[in-house]
């Protein structure tokens, strides 16, 4: 799941991503990720799903359509994360990874959280307890 396209610098930091990728007119990442996934491994179960959520913090304004669409959005989120067994976050900011964190634990899923830094990174597992 992400609503970001694919630019000429994510093939050099994200390896499921080609150049040829960044000049696709649909070029969404969520999309182009499950193919490349089916092309390393056929028999995965993996479909992209374009949606974007804004971060806690950030202002949605005061548009009724807008806040609308927000809570559809976060419904469709929060139904995805109860479909799979494990979700693995590898977004950008902490911030980001709060709503699905809390998701999907909300659900008794197993969090993968995985951020890779310039000189650093970061696996870290969330939720299922050993009840």
């Amino acid at each position: 799941m992400d609503s970001g396209r694919v630019s000429f610098s994510n093939p050099v930091r994200q390896c499921l991503f080609t150049f040829a990728d960044s000049q696709k007119p649909d070029n969404f990442k969520a999309t182009i990720a499950a193919e490349r996934l089916k092309e390393v491994y056929p028999n995965v179960d993996a479909r992209g799903v374009v949606m974007g959520i804004p971060m806690p913090g950030h202002s949605v304004g005061s548009d009724p359509e807008q806040h609308a669409k927000l809570m559809k959005t976060t419904l469709e989120l929060e139904e995805l994360v109860k479909e799979h067994d494990v979700v693995f976050l590898l977004l950008d900011s902490r911030e980001a990874r709060w709503l699905p964190t809390v998701q999907s634990i909300a659900h008794n899923k197993l969090v993968i959280t995985i951020a890779v830094g310039f000189d650093t990174f970061l696996v870290m597992r969330h939720g299922l307890s050993p009840e």
